[in-house]
């Protein structure tokens, strides 16, 4: 294993293909297998410690993890490298419908993040604090600056922007606002279909305009509430409505974040089964992995018996640094993942390694660290690079629809959704004196002094 980037590197000189080929490909199998046992051994013990204490109780996620359970059950059962096929097809479905559910619960997380922003700029018409005029007018510009600025990167920075862009006021016409959505997809010109699709997604997502099958159904208490949320009269609204309000969406928000984490969870736990189903040229017995099997076992055991299983946390002593030093080896080597199918593919073929390196390519990805990434195959027509006026109609349909959104929302929930779509695209600025401007324009174009307040109040949190 020590020598893995070694032989990495030989195979893209072309070197000894014949032994490298088989001794790469076995040997990242072998160390995300390893790392594989050891994630789900430490998630399923966190799971099942949260279902028996009540944290988890949310009917789809239990029917979910029931299923996860026996797909487990039978691939502790079977030896090593020998599993039936069908368990493959059993956990990329389940795997799929953890991805449906997600979507919704993203879908309404980005909703009610939506009205949290109108509330936040509606609270303080109902409080007595004095606003702090020197300081907005005057000095949270230099403040903004200075947080924006003290980091040297420019990911950092770019990040930072984009944060204190979703919390200004929002004075800006629609037409402005559309350019930058045209601007934004311009910039994906010569990217990869899914590439543009997934940006589309997302920003569909941050102004409530996607809406997945089962969002009206699939959690009736949260969607009884976004209703509520959905049909206030903010502009309108009263201390005791705002404080009904704001106590419905703290109940939703908090459900949807429990939700959320849980199934996040469970998709690790779906990756890492089917790691170990699809790494099926392993080299020998690793203590870790055989450990890793024994506390599933007996976490599995306690959770049918319903036995305490605290004991158990023990074991995890022997796994401390060893994921660490599987993954310095992986980051070092995985450059060969990509390169061997796309150089050597009669090679493979020759040597029968063509499935061996077709199970290490989705490996990777289900090991990569972005928990639902698509796992099909690069072949797919989503990986081509399409005309650029792909990405611009790709544009003008969300436009349209925001268009459509927006003659049918008040002006609060507009801009609200306007902030969202803002902080989500690319930086829009080309020098630091069009962000100084845009912020100064943002804060003087803002008359409603509720709002001011709110804005000072969060900004502060955000700078401080």
């Amino acid at each position: 294993m020590k020598n893995l980037s070694y032989i990495a590197d030989e195979i893209t000189k072309g070197k000894n293909l014949e032994d490298n080929l088989i001794k790469y490909g076995t040997g990242m199998q072998s160390l995300y297998n390893g790392l594989a046992h050891m994630k789900l051994s430490m998630n399923y013990y966190t799971v099942v410690s949260m279902i028996n204490e009540g944290e988890i109780k949310d009917d789809k996620f239990l029917d979910s993890f029931k299923e996860f359970n026996l797909i487990l059950s039978e691939v502790l059962k079977a030896e090593e490298g020998n599993y039936d096929s069908e368990l493959i097809n059993r956990i990329h479905n389940l795997r799929n419908s953890i991805i449906g559910i997600m979507e919704v619960v993203t879908e309404f997380v980005d909703r009610l993040r939506i009205y949290e922003y109108v509330l936040n700029r509606v609270e303080f018409k109902f409080s007595d604090k004095k606003f702090d005029y020197d300081y907005y007018n005057t000095y949270m510009t230099n403040d903004i600056m200075h947080y924006i600025f003290a980091d040297k990167d420019n990911v950092a920075i770019n990040s930072k922007i984009s944060e204190i862009v979703g919390q200004l006021p929002v004075r800006m016409s629609k037409t402005k606002f559309y350019e930058h959505i045209k601007d934004a997809f311009t910039l994906y010109h010569g990217a990869q279909r899914k590439t543009i699709d997934d940006f589309y997604y997302t920003l569909s997502t941050n102004a409530m305009l996607k809406t997945s099958e089962g969002f009206n159904t699939m959690f009736p208490e949260v969607y009884k509430i976004y209703e509520i949320l959905k049909n206030a009269d903010y502009r309108n609204i009263e201390e005791q409505q705002y404080d009904a309000l704001r106590n419905e969406l703290d109940i939703a928000a908090g459900n949807m974040t429990d939700i959320a984490d849980a199934y996040v969870l469970l998709i690790q736990m779906v990756n890492d089964i089917y790691t170990i189903l699809l790494s099926d040229m392993t080299v020998g017995t690793v203590s870790e992995t055989e450990l890793s099997k024994i506390i599933i076992n007996d976490v599995m055991d306690c959770f049918k018996s319903g036995e305490n299983i605290e004991a158990i946390a023990e074991k995890f002593t022997a796994f401390e640094g060893k994921q660490e030093h599987i993954l310095e080896i992986i980051m070092s080597s995985d450059f060969a993942t990509q390169f061997v199918p796309a150089n050597y593919g009669d090679t493979l073929k020759e040597q029968s390694l063509e499935e061996c390196y077709s199970h290490l390519n989705i490996i990777s990805k289900l090991q990569s660290g972005s928990d639902f990434v698509d796992i099909e195959e690069d072949g797919d027509a989503s990986f081509d690079i399409p005309e650029d006026t792909y990405a611009d109609s790709a544009a003008d349909k969300l436009i349209n629809e925001l268009e459509e959104l927006f003659n049918d929302e008040n002006q609060m929930i507009r801009r609200a959704v306007m902030a969202s779509v803002l902080s989500n695209i690319p930086v829009f600025f080309n020098n630091t004196q069009e962000i100084q401007e845009y912020i100064n324009n943002s804060l003087i174009s803002c008359t409603d002094e509720a709002e001011k307040k709110a804005v000072v109040e969060i900004i502060k949190m955000i700078v401080k």
